[in-house]
């Protein structure tokens, strides 16, 4: 399971909190430079970065699906035509 940081335009106040609310939630995130992943955050903390900085470390299981990278045509679904 993937640790990843959050980082958000909040103050401290906002990072405590939106972290309670994040469990449960679906996000996509850069697994690497090229691949945009789905996951879903199972845990969510409020840490601080070594210049004091408040950030959610958040724990993210992967759902298995992956968006198209970069320069990828999307593929048709059921049912659909394909996407040209």
């Amino acid at each position: 399971m993937p640790t990843k940081d959050l980082r958000f335009a909040l103050d401290e106040k906002g990072y405590k909190n939106i972290a309670p609310h994040l469990a449960g939630q679906t996000v996509s995130y850069w697994d690497s430079d090229s691949r945009l992943s789905r996951g879903r955050i199972k845990a969510a903390e409020v840490k601080r970065d070594r210049y004091g900085k408040p950030y959610i470390e958040a724990d993210i299981e992967p759902l298995g699906e992956s968006a198209p990278e970069a320069g990828e045509a999307p593929t048709s679904g059921p049912g659909q035509s394909p996407v040209s």
